[in-house]
Order: structure tokens, then sequence, then C-alpha cells
């Protein structure tokens, strides 16, 4: 999960005085520690970004091989990897921080050795596992969201501490047991992310029926306490909704079907604008007034038709591999890192005080193979005294400087 709620500025609004000047640097990435096989999730505390993944090697700046056992921490500012450095035996899936926790979840039965299944927390503090807070989920976690008093859970599993739990559940922060009040319907399929705002609780996945409707498939919003379908939100999705943002009065979804899109949902769940590619779409973050989007595409396609191959069926409109920028009404930007790899992008994470963009999958490379990246790439911006909208002309320019076309 990600805090998208809690957005700072990257590029300079002229509708938004309280936002810095600022632009992208460039649309490739600084170096930074690279790793050796995928990166599945990231998150900040700070300027310390946790890692997590398949990887069991991480490649310093120097080049040198140090052990990481599908977890690890970088310093985001200098790129240097730091020395927490826990050793988990699956591959991790889900990581969120909190002012004290990083809580971790995936295919991993153990901790350093010490029985942990499938999910796990560390204090931020000391680095060290807290082997007391033992939800105990029957099967895998995908979405961690703790909030106030308590930790929503979302994934595959039937049960969470014994307790008849399928696809999603609340446990207690303090010591991980079933919350039992909240007790909602979820049927056939998992619970891929969640997220809490607009004094909801969002669930996205791939999930055919809430309290037995269709129409509440895919993604629902429920009651904090109850777990209740909040029937004032009301959006039509027939494919799996990978990852969900959320900003003001707006939802935006990854949404990973024969193409994939992001799209962007209103307050009662009307659909606002989507931008279609053609592959699935994975991930979802606002950076600044930017919605970024990546997954496993080559090109963005005029409309969400898309062929048995994935094809774009009314025309291909731009090339971006694996990674797109849009603006909030779902106009194209064109900022273009263009990354390799066939599973692409698998998670994107904005820094707290918007100062890069973190960005995880399976790529090796940006610009077309000009750029060496792997696996983990740092994008960042700058308020340099140029300023964003240096050499351009109209509104649109000076609002989103080199990220508008």
């Amino acid at each position: 999960m990600r805090r998208s709620f809690i957005l700072f500025a990257l590029f300079a609004l002229v509708i938004a005085p309280h936002a810095p000047a600022g632009a992208v640097e460039s649309d490739m990435p600084r170096p930074t520690v690279a790793f050796n096989d995928h990166v599945r999730k990231l998150a900040y505390d700070g300027d310390v970004l946790y890692v997590g993944g398949r990887f069991t090697f991480a490649v310093g700046l120097d080049g040198e091989h140090v052990r990481r056992d599908r977890l690890a921490a970088v310093d985001s500012s200098s790129g240097a990897l730091l020395p927490f450095a826990p050793s988990l035996d699956g591959l991790v899936h889900e990581m969120v921080t909190t002012a004290e926790h990083l809580y971790v979840a995936g295919e991993f039965r153990h901790v350093d050795d010490v029985p942990m299944p499938r999910l796990a927390r560390f204090r931020l503090d000391t680095g060290e596992l807290d082997e007391h807070w033992r939800p105990r989920p029957s099967a895998m976690v995908y979405a961690v969201e703790p909030f106030e008093d308590r930790v929503y859970l979302g994934g595959q599993f039937a049960t969470v501490g014994g307790h008849g739990r399928p696809y999603l559940a609340a446990v207690t922060a303090s010591d991980g047991a079933v919350i039992t009040s909240f007790a909602p319907r979820i049927q056939e399929g998992a619970v891929r992310d969640i997220e809490i705002g607009h004094g909801r609780l969002y669930a996205s996945g791939g999930f055919d029926l809430a309290e037995g409707e269709r129409r509440f498939g895919k993604l629902a919003a429920f009651d904090l306490s109850t777990g209740r379908v909040d029937r004032s939100f009301q959006p039509s999705v027939h494919v799996l909704v990978r990852q969900i943002a959320l900003d003001r009065d707006r939802v935006y979804g990854a949404l990973d079907g024969r193409g994939g899109e992001v799209r962007a949902f209103g307050p009662s769940g009307e659909s606002l604008w989507y931008k279609a590619v053609d592959g699935g779409m994975q991930t979802v973050a606002l950076w600044g007034d930017a919605v970024i989007a990546g997954g496993h595409f080559d090109y963005t396609c005029y409309t969400n038709r898309a062929g048995p191959s994935r094809v774009c069926l009314d025309g291909i409109e731009y090339r971006r591999g694996k990674i797109l920028a849009v603006d909030r009404d779902g106009e194209l930007l064109p900022w273009n890192p263009n990354a390799n790899g066939v599973t692409g992008v698998w998670d994107l994470e904005t820094h707290p005080e918007g100062a890069s963009l973190a960005v995880g999958g399976s790529f090796t490379t940006f610009g077309g193979g000009v750029v060496q990246q792997q696996r983990l790439a740092l994008f960042e911006w700058t308020t340099a005294a140029h300023g964003p909208g240096a050499g351009a002309s109209g509104p649109s320019a000076r609002r989103y400087g080199r990220l508008r076309p």
C-alpha cells in the first residue's frame, strides 16, 4: 500500500500555489543499487527505501555483490545499500511502513530462521523482527494497510488466526488478533490491494463478488468498522484490478485484462477517463500532479479494445515501454523512460516529500537499452532556476514543464 492520499508537489502548478516550482530531472534514472532478480514491492520511510522481491543479491554502486535475501534497504538520496539485511526464504509481495514498523508480506515461511509464515513486521528504529505480532493468515497476503489501532489484510487466505475471514480481514496493531466485528463478505477471488481514504476502505483484486453481488466485484468500498459494502460506490469493472491509488475524491486503478488500463473513478465509482496500453497494467502511483502507471506494455492505444495478443485493435498511439505518465485529466505526458523486461514494472512508490519516484520490476535497461539499471530505479526532480516552463509557451508548458507535450 502506499500513502497516496498524502501528496507532495513534483511539478509547478499554476492552480496550486503551495507547490514548489520543479521539473523532472531526466527521463533516465540516476545510478543506484541493482538487484539480481525481480523487485516486487517498495516502501519509503523518509529517505530510506525498503526493497522486497525475489532477489538474493544486491549490486552496489561500486559493483560489489552483497547478499540480500528478498529484503533490503537503500538510501534513496545516495543510491547506496544500507546494512538492513534480514533473510527471508520466499518472495516478498507487499511492504508498507508506519511511524514505528515495516510490514512485509509474501511467500516466505521464515525470517532469519524464525517461523513467521507469510506476514511479518520489523521495528524501524532497530530493524529487529517483532516476534510477538502473529496474525497467522492461512494463505498468501497481497495487501497490508495499517490504520489507527488496526491492520487490514487482503489476499488469498480463507482464515486469519483461526477465524474464517476469506480474502479481507482486520487484526489489531498490538498483537495481530483478529477483529471479529470487521466481517466483510468477498467471494471468488483474491484481494490484491487495499487503500483507505474518503472515509472508506477500498479493496481491489480478482474477486468476482462482494456480498453476493457482481457489481461490487474487482473494486469495491467497505465500511472501516463493519466491513459492509459501501453501496454508494459502484464502479463497473470486469477485469483484475492489481493496484489502486487515491487522491482528493478520486480512485485510480491499474487494470490488467486482455489489454491494460490506468483508469480514474469518481466518488460514486463513475469512470472519468482511461489510458489504454497493449499489455497488463500492474501498478499506479501519484507523483505531484501526474499519475504514473507501470506494467508489461510497450505502446499506448487509442482505445481499450484489445485483441487476443493484446494488440491495440483501434491503433497504436505512442511508444511507452513499461511505464508512462498522464495528467489528472488522463492526457499522456511525454516523460518516457522506455524500460525493457518481460514483466516490466511491478511497483511504483513516491518519496514522502516528492523528491523521488522509486520503480521496481524485472527491467534491466532504460532509454531503449542505453542506460543499464537492473530492477530498481530512482527518478528525481529539480528546482533549478530555469524552472519547468523555461523555453516553453502556453499554459500547458507552464504547468507541467518538460513533462507536457
